[in-house]
């Protein structure tokens, strides 16, 4: 099954990956959309986003689906078509 999905990067991402945003098919899977996204924009940025050892996205990261922060949503997330996906860097402050 694939979905279609939508992907907004925010703050220094925007300016790291040099897009503000992508449409992005996959198979609905976080893993899938993050391959998807690095083959799209030409920059391997899986790392950066997708832990591969844990297979879950980074931790450090703020990756949101709906508005709704993943670390909310449980273990096995499926995406949807229409779905949109904000991701925004690690946070830095203090």
């Amino acid at each position: 099954m694939k979905v279609h999905v939508k992907v907004v990067f925010y703050a220094s991402l925007r300016e790291k990956y040099k897009v503000r945003e992508v449409s992005v098919e996959c198979d609905g899977t976080i893993k899938n959309l993050v391959e998807k996204m690095s083959e799209i924009i030409g920059i391997d940025i899986v790392d950066d986003i997708y832990d591969r050892y844990k297979e879950k996205i980074r931790e450090n990261l703020m990756f949101m689906i709906n508005g709704r922060n993943i670390k909310d949503l449980g273990e096995d997330i499926e995406l949807k078509d229409g779905d949109v996906i904000s991701i925004f860097p690690p946070l830095a402050g203090g």
